[in-house]
């Protein structure tokens, strides 16, 4: 198991989002309105209802929270948190441009949470969020904490690699032309560190939740073209990013080329449609 400092990965992960913000800002509508089946599986899962009180943890540019917050309606609340406050700013304006009253956005320092006191929400969720925390069952043991008795935390983590080539198509090329490039290691966080069921129940159960529910979700992502894609993968995956800023253009053109021929391969004539999977978890707070 890796040893994982938490500070260190705290600290990447904010310069990480900084740099993607802007990406995320250009591609956000196209990009959330295919992830959406995930935001509504959450509401389902979460057992939310009109008047809840609900923090979604992680929500990055505002999601699941606006579309909680427009099902829980103006007699509940949600709170949206993330580390990043470039990723809130445009949660903040989709929010107003969207009317939406009953949702705030707050910045935060750690998974603990310590900004709220106990037994405050009726849920909590966590949409593509757990899997990047240093510590995901500490993480989980705040989810517990700020949970009313009788309440739930809905998680959403990435699922198989190998199921997910919207993501892994990319990894591929840069392992070939990086290599120093490897997926984290077990134990550290990363897209694919909570990659089954099993995986995220036996997180849960350390974290002391109880009537574990899960469902594993595929979702398929169209783009126009192999160029496309490639342009919205190296604008609003984090992690990409920062590596790509360190390579030469050189270097940079030929994992683009190769990227562009192998999902040009898999998709001749017309758009391209690259799968990816979830995993969904759910538990109660005793």
């Amino acid at each position: 198991m890796a040893t994982v400092n938490p500070d260190e990965v705290r600290q990447r992960a904010r310069l990480e989002w900084k740099v993607a913000a802007p990406g995320w800002k250009k591609w956000d509508k196209q990009m959330q309105s295919q992830a959406q089946p995930l935001s509504e599986q959450l509401v389902q899962s979460a057992g939310t209802v009109p008047g809840h009180y609900v923090l979604d943890v992680a929500t990055g540019t505002g999601e699941p929270a606006l579309t909680i917050a427009k099902f829980v309606g103006p007699q509940g609340r949600v709170v949206g948190v993330d580390i990043s406050p470039e990723m809130l700013e445009i949660a903040k304006e989709k929010a107003n441009s969207q009317g939406l009253n009953n949702v705030t956005f707050q910045v935060i320092q750690d998974e603990n949470l310590s900004e709220f006191q106990d037994a405050t929400f009726d849920a909590v969720v966590c949409r593509l969020g757990l899997m990047l925390l240093p510590d995901p069952v500490k993480a989980l043991k705040a989810f517990l904490r700020v949970l009313k008795p009788g309440g739930k935390a809905s998680v959403t983590v990435m699922g198989a690699p190998e199921k997910s080539p919207f993501f892994t198509v990319p990894m591929k090329a840069l392992a070939k032309h990086i290599p120093d490039f490897k997926p984290p290691p077990p134990g550290a966080p990363g897209l694919f560190a909570i990659p089954s069921l099993q995986a995220l129940r036996e997180l849960f159960l350390k974290a002391e939740f109880s009537n574990f529910t899960g469902q594993v979700t595929e979702l398929r992502y169209r783009m126009e073209s192999a160029e496309e894609y490639w342009q919205a993968i190296t604008d609003v995956v984090a992690p990409f990013i920062l590596v790509f800023a360190k390579l030469t253009e050189e270097k940079k053109q030929a994992i683009k080329g190769e990227v562009i021929a192998m999902v040009k391969n898999l998709f001749p004539s017309g758009p391209v449609e690259l799968q990816a999977e979830y995993v969904l978890g759910t538990g109660t707070k005793p």
